[in-house]
């Protein structure tokens, strides 16, 4: 009995140990992996995807998880796209997406993609032609 006595307490305090791991700063190699992504993933938005509904969707940010599981992905849409078709159309090309970077990139485990909608992009039309027909 003695010895399940003391079991408990060095388990709990295990993991105790482990979320203070998670608290410290990310390592260079972790910085250096999340920047990697986040070039690779920007890249890969510009020229590969070839989906209409992700024309003019921009990646804001790039976010790994500590264990290097999960890459959040920040991104804003263009003022016109409907939210809704613009997160289906990246669900789509998450396993795309994946199989790029696992091909570019030397991890040992390539990151499931989350994405989140950081905001709206502003409207890049000249207003100055509403204002001159205003004034017409």
């Amino acid at each position: 009995m003695s010895s399940s006595r003391h079991r408990r307490p060095r388990a709990s305090s295990r993991r105790s140990g482990s979320s203070l791991f998670h608290s410290e700063a990310p390592s260079a190699r972790h910085l250096r992996v999340q920047s990697t992504l986040s070039e690779e993933l920007s890249l890969l938005f510009r020229g590969e995807l070839s989906d209409p509904r992700l024309e003019g969707v921009a990646l804001t940010s790039c976010e790994l998880s500590p264990e290097g599981r999960i890459a959040s992905l920040g991104y804003t849409l263009p003022h016109d796209a409907d939210p809704t078709d613009v997160k289906e159309a990246l669900t789509r090309a998450e396993g795309y997406l994946r199989s790029q970077l696992a091909q570019h990139l030397n991890l040992k485990r390539t990151p499931h993609l989350r994405f989140v909608l950081v905001g709206t992009a502003p409207r890049t039309e000249p207003e100055a032609e509403d204002k001159d027909g205003g004034d017409a």
